[in-house]
């Protein structure tokens, strides 16, 4: 009875011509990242769960990344690497950017692979997390802040800023993940520790490919077509070699050291140039 009134209102809109809400940005991301759960592993997403379901994150140290990129808690960062692994100061360096490049490129690889939908982690807009318990490492947005394409069904949603093309949003996803975050973090751990510039961006590309190997083979995208757009976004396709098995799923090496070897008790990760020639 009330429908039929309010449609025989004067004036009153049909609501067949009422807006229907974008859906929520998160959606399409939740989907692909449950598939990688249950159909490769958990681990390559558990540093993101919190942020993409909202769960309570574990008590943890947080760091902001407009704190590392100032270098102001760089050094704090590379304490907590060192007592967790005890390698020297180089291999800590080297070890805590790899495990922190890697959480920070994986929501962006995820929302890429699963709808082109880009969540924006700029410095100011990402913390990172180390805690004592499961996940050890996490990171959020502070903001919800999405890119998409002008067909994403999430277009009109007023968390994403529409760009006109996939050329476009790949430019905007290194902007804001290399120039407006890594870049600046990265050299702030260059300033106080002796390793090679090579070696750090050696584990963005691997990060890079990693986080593709996981994700990929729960989408139709073809996994080294995937990886190798994301490794020529970010100019370090040069580092590591991408091939695919009979399956098609993606097969990577690294063509620098992370230093993971050097630990007492370390050994070299199945991706390492050390064994082969190519370091």
């Amino acid at each position: 009875m009330r429908l039929a009134i309010a449609e025989a209102l004067p004036g009153a809109p049909a609501f067949a011509d009422r807006p229907v809400p974008a859906p929520h940005p998160m959606r399409a991301l939740r989907a692909v990242a449950a598939r990688v759960e249950h159909e490769v592993s958990p681990h390559p997403i558990a540093g993101i769960r919190a942020w993409l379901y909202g769960d309570r994150a574990p008590s943890a140290v947080a760091f902001p990344a407009v704190d590392l990129a100032s270098g102001e808690r760089v050094e704090e960062l590379m304490a907590a690497a060192a007592a967790l692994w005890g390698g020297s100061a180089h291999a800590n360096a080297a070890l805590a950017w790899k495990t922190y490049c890697y959480w920070t490129l994986a929501p962006a690889v995820l929302g890429y692979v699963a709808a082109r939908r880009v969540p924006v982690m700029d410095a100011a807009n990402t913390v990172f997390a180390i805690s004592d318990e499961a996940p050890m490492f996490s990171v959020r947005q502070v903001r919800p802040r999405f890119l998409a394409l002008p067909h994403d069904p999430c277009a009109g949603h007023p968390d994403v800023e529409v760009v006109p093309n996939e050329g476009v949003l790949l430019d905007r996803l290194r902007a804001t993940v290399f120039e407006g975050h890594l870049g600046p973090v990265l050299d702030a751990f260059l300033a106080r520790v002796r390793v090679g510039r090579r070696t750090l961006l050696g584990s963005l590309a691997s990060g890079l490919s990693y986080a593709v190997a996981a994700m990929a083979p729960v989408v139709p995208d073809p996994d080294e077509v995937l990886a190798k757009t994301l490794l020529d976004a970010f100019d370090v396709a040069h580092l590591v070699d991408v091939s695919t098995d009979e399956a098609g799923r993606l097969l990577y090496r690294r063509r620098t050291c992370c230093l993971a070897l050097t630990i007492e008790g370390g050994r070299t990760c199945s991706t390492c140039c050390v064994q082969s020639d190519r370091c």
